[in-house]
């Protein structure tokens, strides 16, 4: 599960669009650490998650501001993934204020 993955997902909004970047996954004892990049945005995502048999749930946000609202939250999305025997993840997350929401997936860098 630690490691490089790229990303590509898209909000349920009519007006949002397919996004993509990368992701790295870092096991830190019984979590991970998380880092988003979305070259849509140019935001970086970061947070933490928790593994539970073949689900992993993240909790991550920009650190600098958030898309959805006008001040500082850290814990802005909830993302959570299945892992598959591929060792690629499909997930949906949803925005913690605004309940936008949507599909992503990982798939590990080659």
């Amino acid at each position: 599960m630690s490691g490089e993955y790229i990303m590509s997902g898209k909000g349920v909004g009519e007006n949002d669009r397919a996004y993509i970047g990368t992701c790295s996954l870092k096991a830190a004892d019984t979590i991970y650490e998380v880092s988003c990049f979305n070259s849509d945005t140019r935001h970086t995502y970061s947070g933490k998650g928790v593994l539970l048999g073949d689900q992993l749930s993240t909790v991550i946000g920009d650190t600098l501001r958030g898309d959805h609202a006008a001040a500082v939250y850290a814990g802005e999305y909830l993302v959570v993934y299945r892992l598959s025997p591929d060792n690629s993840m499909k997930g949906r997350w949803v925005h913690m204020t605004s309940g936008a929401h949507g599909e992503e997936t990982l798939t590990p860098k080659k």
